[in-house]
């Protein structure tokens, strides 16, 4: 571990007794005709809140509903206000109702029964000021590393990615398991032929037919669409094939062993490794973040983002973007949190580097800002 002293990590205590690195108001809309109101509060009141929703909230249905809720009541949210057009199917009161079961401070307004955008504006903004006060009272109090909860996503990737900035985050991982953390990656779709490697380190046969299953139903999705998770950018980067990119997927998981796989939503009963995969049907964003935003409705605090052409997308979490690809670090580095280039270059090695990487994680969670967060890149 690094010679010098970690930062302390004071977070913000909740009413459900989890305890958030992070102090925002959520302003949720519930369908596409309330996003433009919800936006505008958002515009109105940039600093301190996060803007989010269902698109498709017209229709009513189950499973990105749930996701919304278990979003909204994440330990980064001290209030939520729920903004809805007064017809659609997902209501903005009874989803106000709902998050509230936490323990959650939610309020609702919709427009139909406000009289229109400029009155909904108005109590909204009226409401958010409120919230936003209350919001800055939140008591501190201090967070081990065992209760952190982190994701890993890896976007953009490249042959840098699976050969370095991948297995780097992967030793992260190992270092916050042991601490006593809770480590979760996603994308079943791009961990093809992986599943009887992943399968081998389950911490029972249980885990590991659910980790085969999850895999295997993902490469049939995968057959029947005729469409597999390999794009422009990742062949330009030096991908040859989807097992080639998948084997790269898996070096960020580590090397502890896999405790689960979740499938619903909700922070992970007891910390170690986990495998998350999204239930069918919830998906309310498309790209990169909505990875993120599926690590933030299971409880993660903040996520690793491993890039080798150079996303630039964030999420509604803290994301630290690691980048291998000394080309690349040199073109976007105002989007790149940590540059693991020495070790592409030969000058550094993993697991120097590791504790690097492992303390701007402990700073992250402490209060440092992020590029995303600076840049507002809060996609979801």
């Amino acid at each position: 571990m690094p010679t010098e002293k970690l930062p302390e990590i004071l977070g913000y205590r909740r009413p459900d007794g989890h305890i958030g690195i992070r102090n925002h108001v959520a302003i949720i809309y519930t369908t596409n005709c309330s996003k433009v109101v919800a936006s505008s509060l958002h515009d109105r009141f940039p600093v301190g809140t996060q803007l989010f929703g269902y698109p498709e909230g017209c229709s009513y249905r189950d499973a990105p509903v749930e996701k919304i809720v278990a979003m909204a009541q994440h330990t980064s949210y001290a209030a939520v206000l729920v903004v809805g057009l007064g017809c659609e199917g997902t209501d903005a009161c009874d989803l106000a109702r709902r998050i509230e079961e936490s323990g959650q401070t939610a309020e609702s307004v919709t427009i139909q029964r406000e009289g229109g955008d400029l009155r909904t504006i108005e109590r909204g903004s009226r409401i958010l000021a409120s919230l936003l006060q209350q919001a800055s009272l939140a008591r501190r109090e201090p967070i081990p590393v065992s209760d952190l909860v982190v994701g890993a996503e890896c976007g953009g990737s490249d042959a840098t990615s699976g050969l370095v900035a991948n297995p780097l985050v992967g030793r992260v991982a190992d270092r916050l398991i042991d601490e006593g953390g809770t480590y979760m990656h996603t994308e079943p779709h791009e961990l093809m032929g992986c599943d009887d490697v992943l399968a081998a380190r389950a911490v029972d046969e249980s885990v590991a037919r659910d980790a085969r299953a999850a895999i295997e139903e993902a490469e049939r999705e995968s057959f029947e669409a005729g469409l597999f998770h390999i794009g422009f950018g990742n062949t330009e980067g030096g991908l040859t094939t989807i097992e080639e990119k998948s084997y790269g997927c898996l070096a960020k998981s580590g090397s502890r062993p896999l405790r689960g796989v979740l499938r619903g939503y909700g922070r992970p009963p007891v910390g170690g490794y986990y495998l998350q995969v999204a239930p069918p049907g919830s998906q309310t964003y498309y790209g990169d973040s909505e990875d993120i935003s599926q690590f933030a409705a299971c409880g993660a605090h903040l996520a690793f983002f491993t890039t080798g052409c150079g996303a630039t997308t964030g999420g509604l979490l803290p994301v630290i973007k690691v980048m291998a690809n000394p080309g690349r670090m040199d073109l976007i580095r105002d989007n790149v949190d940590f540059d693991a280039t020495p070790i592409t270059r030969g000058e550094r090695t993993l697991d120097e580097m590791a504790d690097e990487l492992y303390a701007e994680m402990i700073a992250v969670a402490a209060g440092k800002l992020t590029k995303s967060e600076i840049y507002r890149h809060f996609e979801a």
